[in-house]
């Protein structure tokens, strides 16, 4: 490229009439003008090869985030769904409590065992916003909502927090004093529990716990107070909970969208 400046600056010099001075002068103009374009040139080169760079690194990112994005999404369906059966047992738990009748000791268990959970969403943290990689990602849209993603979870997991809070300090103590806690473990344990939240879905918790004698349902309506109470409180804050946990969601899936259409845009 630089030869071919420098042929039509000789070319151009040629043409004019002899003289020294003027000769030199074009000359010298010239090769600062080549000096320039030179400069110019390396500097587009670079700037390609840089902007290239970071285009296979924003790649490479968009990859990473659809693999954690899918992730957070299968957990927080998890957690919505045990936030689901959470209140049906609570439901069926007070039902029982409001119009007692004949009902199985493992159903009554069962309601008691929904109750002492608490789903805490925790997604995987990247680290794109404490690395300064953000920069790197040229769809605003996917930006800002990984921007706000860590404000945005933080809506779900104050409200579990409050849960937890509650279930600690007062349902937990109901559970030891009634001694329905030791029953509650055998019903789960004995038949084999695959937790909702386990990492492996085909793991299987098997332990055998012998039951204490108490009349379980005799029990439940001896703690009706504090029982429905707390299942009351549990429907309340599952649903607030899972209010926030579908407005994240959404969040979630319209994040992945725009992903995979950058991720197809980049291989056409």
């Amino acid at each position: 490229m630089i030869k071919f400046f420098r042929r039509i600056r000789q070319n151009l010099i040629n043409t004019l009439p002899a003289g020294r001075f003027s000769k030199y002068f074009l000359y010298a103009i010239g090769e600062i003008v080549l000096v320039v374009i030179g400069i110019l040139i390396a500097l587009q080169i670079n700037n390609w090869n840089e902007y290239r760079k970071e285009r296979a690194e924003e790649q490479k990112i968009l990859m990473q985030l659809k693999k954690e994005y899918t992730q957070n999404l299968r957990q927080l369906d998890e957690k919505i769904d045990m936030r689901n059966k959470m209140s049906a047992a609570s439901d069926l738990l007070l039902s029982y409590l409001d119009e007692p009748r004949p009902m199985e000791a493992d159903s009554l268990l069962y309601c008691i065992f929904r109750l002492s959970q608490d789903p805490t969403f925790d997604p995987i943290q990247n680290d794109i916003m404490t690395s300064g990689k953000l920069r790197l990602i040229e769809n605003d849209s996917i930006a800002e909502m990984l921007s706000n993603w860590t404000s945005d979870a933080y809506q779900v997991q104050e409200i579990e927090k409050g849960w937890q809070q509650i279930r600690v300090r007062n349902y937990d103590p109901v559970l030891v004093k009634s001694r329905l806690i030791r029953n509650m473990t055998a019903n789960i344990l004995n038949s084999g529990y695959s937790p909702n939240h386990a990492l492996d879905k085909q793991d299987t918790i098997r332990y055998h716990i012998t039951k204490n004698d108490i009349d379980i349902p005799q029990t439940v309506l001896e703690y009706r107070t504090e029982l429905e109470s707390m299942a009351s409180a549990c429907i309340l804050f599952n649903n607030i909970t899972n209010i926030q946990a579908f407005a994240l969601r959404k969040r979630i899936i319209r994040l992945l969208e725009l992903i995979e259409l950058e991720l197809e845009e980049s291989n056409e």
